[in-house]
């Protein structure tokens, strides 16, 4: 997870920071710290991009209300959630799409909860593009069981569909992690998508549709690890 925290106070920067970190966990995330509003538009402008932002609305330099509607007009659809003492700015954050308000000073369970409810957003909303029979096709992420490796082709399996594309299954892998954490690579021939595992079975795994994929003896160990990992994670 890949976060953003403007404030223009270091104290509830670090709160919030250490909050965020204990949920996702320190390996899983990434915060950038920002003291105020045009530090953050610096890097918006460079190019920089995160999954959410929180935004303090009460700056001096530039408020966050000022600094949501400049990353607005730059063409960015990043969750943002406010941080802030006066409730009475909610009504004015519809304007920019906020995502969530957060009362300052922050209380864990309701930041534990916007968090919860931001992953569940977050998971419903990825896509990805592919290039099938001459034509861009989007895939929600969610929807992809599975894929298999045919010679330079990769066979694409959704729920209810399935696609065929030139392209190695190693790309493909590396193009769905940069949008989604959900894919194992359980042999050299599958990829599978973990929210769609209905059971593990040692040398394979049973997927939605009661499809049998094969598990590579030397990543049987990795693969019980980073299911159990998952199953945890998705019980939050």
């Amino acid at each position: 997870m890949k976060v953003a925290i403007c404030d223009d106070e270091m104290i509830f920067r670090k709160e919030a920071a250490a909050m965020i970190v204990s949920y996702f966990g320190v390996l899983e995330t990434s915060c950038e710290e920002y003291p105020d509003g045009s530090l953050l538009l610096s890097a918006v402008e460079r190019g920089k991009r995160w999954d959410v932002i929180f935004l303090d609305i009460e700056m001096s330099d530039l408020n966050g209300m000022k600094t949501a509607e400049k990353i607005r007009e730059c063409g960015i659809d990043t969750p943002i959630i406010f941080l802030t003492s006066h409730t009475e700015f909610a009504m004015e954050g519809y304007e920019v799409s906020a995502f969530r308000f957060l009362e300052k000073p922050i209380q864990p369970e309701k930041m534990k909860k916007t968090l919860a409810d931001l992953e569940k957003y977050l998971s419903s909303g990825k896509r990805i593009l592919i290039r099938y029979e001459g034509e861009d096709v989007v895939l929600p992420v969610k929807n992809i069981i599975y894929a298999e490796a045919q010679n330079n082709s990769v066979e694409i399996v959704l729920t209810g569909q399935i696609y065929r594309i030139r392209k190695k299954l190693s790309v493909f892998e590396k193009e769905l992690s940069e949008v989604s954490g959900d894919f194992f690579r359980v042999h050299r021939g599958y990829l599978i998508n973990l929210k769609h595992v209905k059971k593990s079975l040692g040398k394979e795994v049973i997927l939605t549709g009661d499809v049998s994929v094969p598990v590579s003896r030397s990543l049987s160990k990795e693969f019980k690890e980073r299911l159990f990992q998952y199953v945890r994670e998705s019980a939050r």
